[in-house]
């Protein structure tokens, strides 16, 4: 019986117009689509893939296969960012407690804390030339919110201030051009949000330090990505 009512569609309708079998479409639905694990933060450079899932950090061929995990911490580890050579890791990591930014090789290894700030950090890209991780934090701040955008160096030593105001997200342009995300809230946190800390994007479209609102929709705007000409992002 099993296996004839897995050979029937997955909507079927009675001589009355009742729904389909509930049964039947449970079972087709085990059978056929299994349900994902849920992960984000992902990160791509060539071929590597890093992703987040189960509080840890994973690898993957872009082109697919198994996934590898490279922390096995008691911390929680997310938003991954690769180098500009794919050779570095930097996340935001828990591992002692406060949100901080870490550092490993991108292939795997031990990782290192590079911020001992005590406050809400993360991880939000690289400098063009890779030689500094960017985070934002309200180390500063009395505040949990807003932050602001610090680097802090792949050798070690003092963070350095961006001093770019307050900040959550940074994109760098081809030619030294910069996009900042402000009031940054995930969007599936904020659904249709248009109050008055609604996410904005400044941009410095010459990199000399002047920035404006790069665009209003009246919406809640996230996550600015510079790829080419074109700014992404999520609203």
């Amino acid at each position: 019986e099993r296996g004839e009512r897995a050979g029937r569609p997955l909507v079927e309708r009675a001589a009355g117009g009742q729904a389909a079998d509930s049964e039947s479409y449970a079972l087709r639905l085990a059978q056929h689509r299994p349900v994902p694990r849920q992960h984000g933060h992902l990160a791509l450079s060539g071929d590597a893939v890093v992703f987040t899932c189960e509080d840890d950090l994973w690898t993957v061929p872009a082109s697919g296969g198994v996934a590898r995990r490279l922390t096995s911490g008691r911390g929680e580890s997310t938003h991954p960012h690769l180098s500009p050579d794919g050779a570095w890791l930097a996340f935001t990591g828990r591992e002692e407690g406060e949100a901080e930014a870490t550092l490993m090789p991108a292939a795997g290894g031990e990782p290192r804390r590079l911020t001992y700030l005590g406050a809400s950090s993360r991880v939000v890209g690289w400098t063009p030339d890779g030689r500094e991780v960017l985070f934002s934090s309200d180390a500063r701040s009395p505040f949990y919110q807003p932050g602001e955008l610090f680097a802090a160096a792949v050798d070690g030593g003092a963070v350095r201030r961006l001093g770019l105001g307050p900040a959550d997200d940074i994109a760098f342009g081809p030619e030294g051009e910069r996009v900042l995300g402000r009031n940054r809230r995930d969007p599936a946190f904020w659904k249709r949000y248009r109050g008055g800390t609604a996410g904005e994007l400044w941009a410095d479209l010459k990199g000399q330090g002047e920035f404006k609102r790069l665009v209003r929709t009246g919406g809640n705007l996230a996550w600015p990505l510079w790829v080419g000409g074109r700014v992404y992002f999520v609203s």
